[in-house]
Protein backbone atom coordinates (compact mmCIF):
# COMPACT_ATOMS: atom_id res chain seq x y z
CA UNK A 1 0.00 0.00 0.00
CA UNK A 2 2.34 2.66 1.13
CA UNK A 3 5.99 2.30 0.44
CA UNK A 4 8.72 4.12 2.22
CA UNK A 5 10.83 6.37 0.12
CA UNK A 6 14.22 7.90 0.61
CA UNK A 7 14.40 11.55 1.50
CA UNK A 8 17.62 13.11 0.36
CA UNK A 9 19.22 15.53 2.74
CA UNK A 10 20.50 18.81 1.37
CA UNK A 11 24.32 18.69 1.18
CA UNK A 12 26.16 20.95 3.63
CA UNK A 13 27.59 23.06 0.80
CA UNK A 14 24.10 23.89 -0.47
CA UNK A 15 22.74 24.46 3.05
CA UNK A 16 25.56 26.88 3.91
CA UNK A 17 25.19 28.67 0.56
CA UNK A 18 21.46 29.00 1.18
CA UNK A 19 22.06 30.39 4.68
CA UNK A 20 24.61 32.89 3.35
CA UNK A 21 22.17 34.00 0.66
CA UNK A 22 19.50 34.62 3.31
CA UNK A 23 22.02 36.64 5.32
CA UNK A 24 22.91 38.66 2.21
CA UNK A 25 19.26 39.36 1.46
CA UNK A 26 18.29 40.29 5.02
CA UNK A 27 21.29 42.53 5.67
CA UNK A 28 20.88 44.14 2.26
CA UNK A 29 17.20 44.85 2.90
CA UNK A 30 18.10 46.38 6.26
CA UNK A 31 20.65 48.58 4.48
CA UNK A 32 18.14 49.69 1.84
CA UNK A 33 15.59 50.42 4.55
CA UNK A 34 18.14 52.52 6.44
CA UNK A 35 18.97 54.43 3.25
CA UNK A 36 15.30 55.14 2.64
CA UNK A 37 14.83 56.35 6.22
CA UNK A 38 17.97 58.48 6.25
CA UNK A 39 17.70 59.90 2.75
CA UNK A 40 13.92 60.09 2.62
CA UNK A 41 13.82 63.15 4.84
CA UNK A 42 16.71 64.83 3.04
CA UNK A 43 14.93 65.13 -0.30
CA UNK A 44 11.91 67.26 -1.14
CA UNK A 45 8.73 65.29 -1.77
CA UNK A 46 9.01 65.96 -5.50
CA UNK A 47 12.32 64.05 -5.65
CA UNK A 48 11.13 61.05 -3.63
CA UNK A 49 10.51 59.16 -6.87
CA UNK A 50 14.16 59.55 -7.80
CA UNK A 51 15.17 57.97 -4.49
CA UNK A 52 12.91 54.99 -5.14
CA UNK A 53 14.22 54.68 -8.71
CA UNK A 54 17.81 54.84 -7.48
CA UNK A 55 17.20 52.01 -5.03
CA UNK A 56 15.23 49.84 -7.47
CA UNK A 57 18.22 47.88 -8.80
CA UNK A 58 19.71 47.04 -5.37
CA UNK A 59 16.26 46.11 -4.10
CA UNK A 60 15.57 43.90 -7.12
CA UNK A 61 18.95 42.19 -6.65
CA UNK A 62 18.22 41.50 -3.00
CA UNK A 63 14.78 40.14 -3.79
CA UNK A 64 16.32 37.89 -6.47
CA UNK A 65 18.83 36.52 -3.95
CA UNK A 66 16.02 35.84 -1.46
CA UNK A 67 13.93 34.17 -4.17
CA UNK A 68 16.83 31.93 -5.19
CA UNK A 69 17.51 31.00 -1.55
CA UNK A 70 13.84 30.13 -1.19
CA UNK A 71 13.88 27.93 -4.31
CA UNK A 72 17.01 25.94 -3.34
CA UNK A 73 14.88 23.05 -2.07
CA UNK A 74 13.28 22.62 -5.51
CA UNK A 75 16.58 21.20 -6.82
CA UNK A 76 16.01 22.77 -10.23
CA UNK A 77 19.10 23.34 -12.35
CA UNK A 78 18.17 26.92 -13.20
CA UNK A 79 18.28 27.86 -9.50
CA UNK A 80 21.94 26.86 -9.27
CA UNK A 81 22.78 28.55 -12.57
CA UNK A 82 21.04 31.78 -11.60
CA UNK A 83 22.68 31.68 -8.17
CA UNK A 84 26.11 31.25 -9.72
CA UNK A 85 25.57 34.15 -12.13
CA UNK A 86 24.18 36.52 -9.49
CA UNK A 87 26.85 35.70 -6.92
CA UNK A 88 29.65 35.98 -9.49
CA UNK A 89 28.41 39.42 -10.52
CA UNK A 90 28.14 40.51 -6.89
CA UNK A 91 31.66 39.20 -6.22
CA UNK A 92 33.09 41.06 -9.22
CA UNK A 93 31.25 44.24 -8.25
CA UNK A 94 32.52 43.90 -4.67
CA UNK A 95 36.10 43.45 -5.87
CA UNK A 96 35.73 46.50 -8.12
CA UNK A 97 34.47 48.52 -5.15
CA UNK A 98 37.42 47.29 -3.08
CA UNK A 99 39.80 48.70 -5.71
CA UNK A 100 38.26 52.13 -5.19
CA UNK A 101 37.79 52.10 -1.42
CA UNK A 102 38.26 49.39 1.20
CA UNK A 103 35.42 49.32 3.70
CA UNK A 104 34.19 46.59 6.01
CA UNK A 105 30.86 46.40 4.18
CA UNK A 106 32.47 45.99 0.77
CA UNK A 107 34.93 43.44 2.09
CA UNK A 108 32.30 41.32 3.84
CA UNK A 109 29.95 41.52 0.86
CA UNK A 110 32.63 40.37 -1.58
CA UNK A 111 33.79 37.57 0.73
CA UNK A 112 30.26 36.28 1.33
CA UNK A 113 29.32 36.40 -2.36
CA UNK A 114 32.58 34.65 -3.26
CA UNK A 115 31.94 31.98 -0.63
CA UNK A 116 28.44 31.33 -1.97
CA UNK A 117 29.82 31.13 -5.52
CA UNK A 118 32.49 28.66 -4.39
CA UNK A 119 29.98 26.55 -2.48
CA UNK A 120 27.63 26.37 -5.45
CA UNK A 121 30.54 25.27 -7.68
CA UNK A 122 31.22 22.18 -5.56
CA UNK A 123 30.42 18.73 -7.01
CA UNK A 124 27.98 17.97 -4.20
CA UNK A 125 26.04 21.11 -5.10
CA UNK A 126 25.99 20.15 -8.77
CA UNK A 127 24.69 16.69 -7.83
CA UNK A 128 21.97 18.17 -5.63
CA UNK A 129 20.64 20.35 -8.45
CA UNK A 130 20.89 17.57 -11.07
CA UNK A 131 17.51 15.95 -10.80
Amino acid sequence: MSESYDVEVMPPSVAVARFCMWVQAILGLVGVLLLVVLLGGAFPVALAGMLVAGLAVPLATLLLIAFLALRMRSRRGWVRTAGLVVELLITLLGLWQLVQDVTIGNLLGAIMAGAVFGLLCRPSSATWFDR
